[in-house]
């Protein structure tokens, strides 16, 4: 009976550890994933990654489970509103669990100003 205690207790350790390495190892992928996005598929200088989270958070602009934020610099288009527009749409045909994410900011950033876009749960918000 001790030694099927022990066993038992082994099985349910080992499954959490699977479950969390398995958890750790997604979430990495979609942050990376969509970074990898924007990096192939945008004409800027850079992008960089500034934050991903997930996890319950609070902020002046209201609570989220999942946050994350990118900053393009450079970047060449002719109209922000659709450039933003075609990005979304390869975030949501590219990327696992992307309209999941509930506050996610596109920093667009250039000598002279610096736009936000903000966009929830895969909607550009206006």
């Amino acid at each position: 009976m001790k030694k099927q205690l022990v066993l038992f207790s082994i099985g349910i350790l080992a499954g959490l550890l699977s479950f969390v390495m398995f958890f750790d190892h997604k979430v990495e992928d979609k942050s990376n994933a969509i970074l990898k996005v924007l990096q192939s598929n945008c004409d800027c200088d850079q992008v960089k990654q500034f934050i991903y989270v997930k996890g319950l958070t609070f902020s002046e602009k209201g609570m989220s489970t999942e946050t994350a934020e990118y900053e393009l610099k450079n970047c060449k288009y002719s109209d922000l509103n659709s450039e933003a527009h075609r990005i979304n749409q390869l975030l949501l045909k590219k990327v696992d669990g992307y309209q999941e994410i509930d506050r996610f900011t596109l920093e667009f950033v250039n000598r002279n100003s610096s736009k936000l876009i903000t966009i929830n749960n895969g909607t550009i918000n206006h």
